[in-house]
């Protein structure tokens, strides 16, 4: 009975319902077991030569319901498109890219340098941490303030605004973050940014010198 109940849920309602708060555990239960188990067993067995769902379900639910839902947010139902064609098309993508992103790693020679260094961990999957080579040594000699402030601004790709709760807490500051101007908070996250680069490239040069 509960399940035919949702079965009447327009595409709408099913999404109001699923990012409400207390979570709804027999919807939550339903969409993930029922609404998209065929596209997830067609992205399974097309990228991974696998006839189940279970590898991909964990990181399914974190892609969608990351940043307050954003995915299930951003539907619009536009030209016809049904939540679940745009759910299949967003996930596709994100897995294609994923292992596109792990097997670019796994052939190029990574050369330390800050650009580079950049651009390595612009295209990692934030989850993956895990030292390789010079750049993640020198990355791990970092000062957690600046750890956690590339992390948030380069392989998170959060805007300063987004980042600033948990950066502001590394700084010896008495006025929060909140009661000053967007435009002082951006301008001080950028020189912590700033100095964070600075001090990866320094302890990179130390690295290569040993």
């Amino acid at each position: 009975m509960q399940q035919f109940q949702f079965d009447k849920l327009t595409d709408e309602e099913m999404i109001q319902r699923l990012i409400a708060t207390p979570v709804e555990n027999r919807l939550h239960d339903y969409f993930f077991r029922h609404v998209c188990h065929s596209f997830l067993l067609y992205i399974s067995q097309t990228l991974y030569n696998e006839n189940s769902t279970y590898h991909l379900t964990g990181e399914f639910y974190e892609y969608i319901s990351n940043d307050n839902w954003k995915v299930l947010r951003m539907w619009k139902g536009e030209n016809g498109c049904s939540l679940c064609s745009y759910l299949s098309t967003c996930t596709m993508r994100y897995f294609s890219n994923k292992i596109r992103i792990e097997k670019k790693r796994s052939e190029i020679e990574f050369v330390p340098s800050t650009p580079e260094f950049i651009e390595y961990i612009q295209n990692l999957p934030v989850e993956e941490y895990e030292e390789t080579g010079t750049t993640w040594q020198a990355f791990n000699m970092l000062q957690e303030r600046d750890q956690d402030t590339l992390r948030l601004l380069i392989i998170e790709e959060k805007d300063a605004m987004s980042a600033a709760p948990e950066i502001w807490k590394h700084l010896n500051s008495k006025k929060n973050y909140k009661d000053l101007p967007p435009q002082k908070v951006q301008n001080t996250i950028s020189m912590i940014k700033h100095r964070a680069l600075i001090s990866i490239q320094k302890n990179i040069n130390k690295l290569q010198k040993n």
